[in-house]
């Protein structure tokens, strides 16, 4: 892997295809939350729902969860919490001065069943953007993986029959399930096959080559001629009643990562820099987008042109990122390592 790797410092390596894949993936979302863009171009969702954000919480498996002491673990992944807390409650805030559709103290409880239990329905209704789900589920899962650890073999039966049945409930009670543990329960099984197959399929053997970016293109055609299927925030999966939609997005979300992985190697470099740049400040700009996105569009609607808006809510996000990231003591307070580097703000 060393012809992959970029050396940041001697502590750490960074693979450039890696940050790459994510910063594909983060573009895909950009572009599924631009309403101007899906109203005129209808594969939009039903490409971009079909992957992006499950392969998102599937590269979490790449890592093996480490053992160590429960208070390290939450010192650890409350970093994701953190921004969750920030963000839906300047945009409930926000949502409820600019829109004012309830009275305050309705407003007041749609916050606090939001802040608490993390559903997507609950987001949506506090905040007005529903996308904040994936911190607190992203949380969760690294919980869930860390209590199946325990469990050997029957972790594997869990996470089958919850990929096999998850879909059968009502998508209307699905998107009301507390901190998106539906998601969880779609992704996990799929996670744990991907965890066994993380190495192997992102080897620069031609043979991987080539059938990874196939079925990834492959995949990528379907989902047009499949349609808007899959939906994981709003409850939208496929169960056994489904077989071929259940196999499909599963093949899908497994193989995209090591397919986009090599398309990037036989890129030029300068494009997969471009897109491991993005990769590296994935959550900031997952984060900032929507806010920019409105603003432009909605709240001062500046820019009106599809591809336009597409274009200067990336730009912004990334310019908005790097210009947390310079003011340390904002980025650390925002994004904190850890609790450590929160309480002491302080870099980790």
């Amino acid at each position: 892997m060393t012809n992959t790797a970029t050396q940041l410092n001697k502590h750490t390596t960074r693979d450039i295809y890696l940050d790459a894949v994510k910063g594909f993936l983060i573009l895909c979302i950009v572009l599924e939350h631009n309403h101007l863009l899906t109203a005129k171009f209808e594969w939009i969702r039903p490409f971009s729902d079909a992957f992006a954000a499950g392969c998102f919480l599937i590269l979490t498996f790449a890592r093996p969860i480490v053992k160590s002491s429960f208070s390290s673990f939450v010192n650890k992944y409350f970093t994701y919490w953190w921004p969750f807390i920030g963000f839906i409650s300047v945009t409930s805030i926000l949502n409820f001065y600019l829109y004012n559709n309830s009275q305050l103290i309705d407003s007041l409880y749609n916050y606090l069943n939001a802040l608490f239990f993390a559903s997507p329905h609950a987001i949506k209704i506090s905040s007005g953007f529903m996308y904040f789900w994936f911190l607190p589920c992203l949380c969760f899962l690294y919980l869930i993986r860390r209590m199946f650890s325990r469990l050997g073999n029957y972790a594997y039966l869990l996470a089958l029959i919850a990929w096999m049945f998850i879909g059968e409930i009502n998508d209307e009670i699905l998107t009301k399930t507390p901190f998106s543990l539906h998601v969880i329960a779609f992704i996990l099984l799929i996670g744990f096959c991907y965890s066994k197959l993380h190495k192997k399929m992102l080897e620069p053997s031609l043979s991987m080559k080539v059938f990874s970016i196939t079925c990834f293109l492959s995949c990528s055609i379907a989902s047009y001629f499949i349609g808007w299927e899959l939906f994981l925030a709003g409850g939208i999966i496929p169960s056994i009643q489904q077989p071929t939609l259940l196999v499909f997005y599963s093949f899908f979300m497994l193989t995209a990562i090591p397919g986009i992985y090599h398309l990037f190697s036989i890129l030029p470099k300068f494009i997969t820099s471009f897109f491991a740049f993005n990769g590296i400040h994935s959550m900031k700009v997952y984060l900032f987008h929507p806010l920019i996105y409105i603003s432009i569009t909605q709240v001062m609607p500046i820019v009106q042109d599809p591809f336009l808006s597409f274009i200067t809510t990336i730009v912004l996000s990334l310019l908005l990122s790097f210009i947390v990231i310079k003011l340390r003591p904002l980025d650390n307070f925002i994004f904190p390592k850890n609790i450590n580097a929160l309480a002491f703000n302080r870099k980790s």
